[in-house]
């Protein structure tokens, strides 16, 4: 059976370490908010393009 070697902050976690929350500005949400809708613009295009294709390949 093989043996996996682990580190000892995989083992234990990294030690003395604080967790934080990223600050979110509002600029910052806005930015994310118009890239969510480019993407989803993006996915309808690439569906419909898809779908036209598979129409015409079915012909």
């Amino acid at each position: 059976m093989a043996k996996i070697i682990l580190s000892q902050a995989a083992q234990t976690g990294i030690q003395n370490v604080a967790e934080k929350k990223m600050n979110e500005s509002d600029i910052y949400r806005k930015l994310v908010e118009e890239a969510d809708r480019k993407i989803e613009e993006s996915r309808h295009r690439y569906a419909t393009a898809y779908k036209k294709a598979a129409t015409y390949l079915a012909q």
